[in-house]
């Protein structure tokens, strides 16, 4: 159910409604492994009352709390959230190492950490951006690209912080989670996270530098069902500007009512850097059987669905996995495109595709900066606040600097939310563009995709599969070599 912008399971998650234990040195603690691989104290209560849910028996500890008379008869003692109540020694923040990749790769790193906050109950401190790579405009308030609103108001985030060098500088070294580290922490549950707290009271470092932070497979949330929930959560409050968002296609006046709004598609055959055709293939698949298990991974991890997602001109019709959004010819499809540029999708769909066009919204932003150096002269200290954009700024009375940042990543945001916008979503398997798009879009939504229930699962390992009544072309083996010419030949691709 959702209360008050609050997502409850099966029953209230908690809220502040416990104190820390007083140290008892004589209690008895076994732990055993549950089944998420986060440890348990089994001793904690000896038995509940499945009418009442009040404990009959419990066994106090020096490292989890007592349970006060107020706790809601309903609560679900066997929630992380519950059973961890940390003690509030130290400054508790959380922040991380920026790692290279670009907006999406930085969006979902971004997420990552704050679900690690939200889940360890500690502060999260937001990083400087440094480099272009690493540039989000999330610090620059006064170029209106996000409406952090909603997120700043219902996590701890301190924007302030980590601008300071020294920050960084002053983290001990054995509060700089390895990749090893940071892959077992929120599977390791309250006691290995009371250990944390005991060595890093002051702050926690995730690291990041190595790469995205995955578990159990590609494009996966850390932790149990109610820890990837978390991060599901952080989405629902990240908005695009208003002043941004309405030049999302399906909000343009001129293409209201023509049926543009029915699909969205992300062409993208690229790898990180480059068009590498093979790449694309090999991490399609690997993210496609990541997620599908059994005998029905060759059904929907096909080689010929894994390569036309790469090209998708080639193939539009076979990549749309579910019937209703079927149409009886591909001259009928209308759709937004968000595309890579490695194909000029005029050649077979003139006409029957809209991209978001930024131009407009860049022009308010070079006005609105050239009354503000009329007033006060140099930019950097009225606009600028990460440092990568202080130090392209500096001494400057225009834009001219980050340009080329501005106008990628603002139209890189219109790419994103569109896709978000639009009825289906025929997103790229192995791009954080779509990947963020399908969090974006909510549980709700994702099959209404051919790929966000794919990737979206937190109470289980593997997905849960589409109703195969209502999917269509799904590999048989009778379609082996039923493949489009042009999808045949990798060397004319390469």
């Amino acid at each position: 159910a959702i209360q008050n912008d609050t997502l409850y399971f099966t029953n209230t998650l908690r809220g502040t409604i416990i104190e820390p234990h007083v140290k008892h040195t004589d209690a008895a603690i076994e732990s055993t492994e549950s089944e998420e691989g986060a440890t348990e104290n089994k001793n904690e209560i000896d038995e509940v009352s499945p009418a009442t849910g009040e404990e009959t028996a419990i066994l106090t500890s020096q490292t989890h709390p007592i349970l006060r008379d107020d706790v809601p008869k309903n609560e679900d003692r066997s929630l992380n959230s519950y059973k961890y109540q940390p003690v509030k020694n130290g400054k508790r923040l959380l922040t991380y190492n920026r790692f290279g990749g670009r907006l999406n790769n930085q969006l979902f790193q971004f997420i990552t950490s704050l679900q690690h906050a939200k889940v360890l109950k500690r502060k999260f401190v937001v990083p400087n951006e440094v480099r272009d790579v690493e540039w989000t405009g999330m610090f620059e308030t006064k170029i209106p690209l996000w409406d952090l609103e909603k997120l700043n108001t219902n996590y701890d985030i301190d924007w302030e912080m980590g601008l300071d060098a020294a920050f960084r500088l002053n983290t001990p070294d054995e509060c700089i989670l390895s990749p090893k580290d940071g892959k077992l922490l929120l599977e390791g549950g309250p006691k290995l996270w009371e250990e944390w707290d005991a060595k890093c009271p002051d702050v926690i470092n995730l690291a990041g530098n190595t790469g995205l932070l995955f578990c159990g497979g590609q494009h996966q949330f850390c932790g149990d069902t109610e820890a990837q929930t978390e991060a599901y959560k952080i989405y629902s409050h990240i908005k695009l500007s208003d002043s941004l968002m309405q030049y999302i296609p399906s909000r343009r006046p001129e293409f209201k009512g023509k049926g543009f709004d029915e699909m969205a598609i992300h062409s993208r055959r690229a790898g990180e850097g480059g068009y590498d055709w093979s790449l694309c293939i090999s991490g399609n698949t690997r993210t496609c059987r990541n997620h599908v298990g059994g005998q029905h991974m060759d059904k929907f991890c096909d080689v010929r669905t894994m390569k036309g997602n790469c090209a998708i001109w080639l193939d539009l019709d076979y990549q749309i996995k579910t019937e209703k959004f079927l149409k009886s010819s591909e001259r009928d499809y209308k759709f937004v495109l968000a595309s890579d540029g490695t194909h000029d999708w005029n050649i077979d769909f003139k006409g029957q595709f809209v991209a978001a066009n930024n131009t407009d919204w860049l022009m308010a932003i070079e006005n609105r900066v050239k009354n503000v150096a009329a007033s006060d002269g140099v930019i950097s200290d009225s606009i600028a606040v990460s440092a990568w954009m202080k130090g392209k700024l500096r001494g400057q009375t225009d834009l001219k600097n980050i340009w080329n940042s501005l106008d990628a990543l603002s139209a890189t945001l219109l790419d994103l939310f569109a896709l978000v916008d639009s009825t289906y979503l025929l997103g790229a398997y192995y791009s954080t563009l779509s990947l963020n798009a399908c969090y974006l879009r909510g549980m709700d939504r994702i099959y209404d995709s051919n790929m966000c229930w794919m990737l979206m699962h937190p109470g289980s390992k593997k997905a849960t599969l589409p109703s195969l009544e209502a999917t269509v072309h799904m590999h048989k083996p009778s379609d082996t070599n039923v493949l489009p010419p042009a999808l045949m030949s990798d060397v004319e691709h390469a």
